[in-house]
């Protein structure tokens, strides 16, 4: 390649490293911690937890004793809503008030795949969840298909 077009690609690399190092710096301030009452949310997740996961982190107790537990403590902490496993709906409920977001949701005969915690939507709302996180069922295919199919499923 010519030593000059060599020159002039190096110098086009440089420049936009030196745009770069600009943006990240003016983007720097939305990096920052958002004060609690100026969020839109205070959430704490428990939907990921399993008996294998909390006794890996020195949990004796089984998982349904520490999502209560939790709850308890999000209630008293006013979070404004929990992220929670479809099985622990129920019990969560009766001790957190707010709102219950609910991860793995499936329609009632898709297939499981990598998540073994699921809840067909209707079921879901019947235990008190109060928003679903509803993602494969919804994206997988048709998606307006799989609405209608939703709908349905909800009907």
């Amino acid at each position: 390649m010519d030593p000059n077009k060599i020159e002039q690609i190096v110098q086009k690399i440089n420049e936009r490293i030196l745009l770069t190092k600009q943006d990240i710096a003016e983007l720097k301030h939305f990096t920052a911690p958002i004060e609690p009452e100026n969020s839109i949310r205070r959430i704490s997740r428990m939907d990921a937890l399993n008996n294998k996961s909390i006794k890996e982190i020195g949990f004796d107790k089984d998982v349904k004793k520490i999502v209560l537990s939790q709850a308890r403590l999000a209630a008293k902490a006013k979070l404004d809503a929990l992220v929670c496993s479809p099985q622990e709906i129920k019990a969560v409920k009766k001790v957190f008030k707010k709102e219950i977001i609910t991860p793995g949701i499936r329609f009632s005969k898709d297939k499981k795949g990598d998540q073994q915690r699921v809840m067909s939507p209707k079921e879901a709302f019947k235990n008190g969840a109060t928003s679903l996180v509803i993602g494969r069922s919804l994206i997988k295919g048709n998606i307006k298909k799989n609405i209608q199919r939703l709908v349905q499923e909800l009907n």
